[in-house]
């Protein structure tokens, strides 16, 4: 008896993942390949049974394609987020835009998967998105950076001279879209939307190309970056204490930018200095043996020196 509590307490901690998708094979075989990795996994036909889940469980994530035999997939997302704020959510569809993927992180969707995908990429958004709901606390202001005008207006600047200098062919598409980055230092969604228009190519094949190459950014980087090693050295000497004290602090998970646009926090696999571990990079400055404390204390001094040659 003792051994089945055991069992029993191991599988409630893992995580719970629903995954609304209308056609059988695909549904049991991404639930297969979440169940081998140790995830909880329930599998809902429509929006409405997805619904219905919701109400008898928690979930901490859900898998959502958007064309559903009964309901709107955007809708369905929309209540969940409504009843369920905690609950991140992974989109794959087989019938992506760029105007579908905004509106879906607008309604609080982790990330976006346009279909045909491999086990890896889904297993890879999959772990991104539980690691959002990790490190951001559902209480907390969206960290989100805002639009600035400017941003507009350089966009506009961009453009003309990208129509100037190319001639709109699809095979130009990466060189735009690193015009378009090199003027912003990252690529708005007005910008994908542009490209597409410009090149003649698919909004959906465009922002596949953005998202493919790391090089790319679709998000504002922030004036300082923080990046936190996560190495196994690291990990056991404390590492995501480090990260869990940025990411509530400034109210960002690993991969955003801060509102304010002062902070990028990224993580890294592993910098190869295990031995002066935690190791943070502010900047390309290596800081050693970190803890929570002498973090707090470099990004604070970063907050200070901005604000002091601040002009306002």
């Amino acid at each position: 008896m003792q051994i089945q509590e055991a069992l029993d307490l191991q599988e409630s901690s893992w995580p719970q993942v629903l995954i609304m998708e209308d056609e059988a094979s695909v549904a049991k075989g991404l639930g297969m390949v979440l169940s081998e990795e140790g995830y909880n996994v329930d599998l809902a036909m429509t929006g409405r049974s997805a619904l219905d889940s919701f109400n008898q469980k928690m979930f901490d994530l859900l898998v959502a394609d958007l064309r559903l035999p009964d309901i709107d997939g955007m809708e369905v997302i929309r209540q969940v987020k409504r009843r369920r704020p905690d609950t991140e959510v992974l989109v794959i569809t087989g019938y992506s835009t760029v105007t579908t993927a905004v509106e879906a992180m607008k309604l609080g969707a982790s990330d976006y998967l346009p279909k045909p995908f491999t086990e890896d990429e889904f297993l890879s958004a999959v772990k991104g998105a539980l690691v959002t709901k990790e490190f951001f606390a559902t209480d907390s202001e969206s960290a989100l950076p805002e639009r600035l005008p400017e941003d507009s207006l350089r966009l506009k600047e961009v453009m003309q001279q990208i129509r100037q200098r190319f001639e709109g062919r699809q095979y130009e598409v990466i060189s735009i879209l690193q015009k378009v980055q090199n003027g912003l230092g990252y690529i708005p969604t007005e910008a994908l939307l542009q490209v597409a228009d410009f090149t003649g190519m698919p909004e959906a094949a465009v922002y596949g190309v953005a998202t493919f190459y790391e090089r790319f950014r679709l998000s504002p980087v922030g004036r300082h970056v923080v990046k936190v090693c996560r190495g196994t050295a690291c990990h056991v000497k404390g590492a995501d204490k480090i990260l869990h004290e940025i990411a509530h602090r400034y109210k960002l998970a690993p991969g955003q930018t801060s509102k304010d646009r002062l902070f990028t926090l990224e993580t890294v696999a592993c910098f190869g200095s295990c031995a002066i571990g935690p190791v943070v990079v502010v900047d390309g400055k290596v800081s050693a043996d970190m803890d929570t404390d002498k973090v707090g204390k470099v990004l604070q001094e970063l907050v200070k020196g901005d604000a002091h040659h601040d002009p306002h």
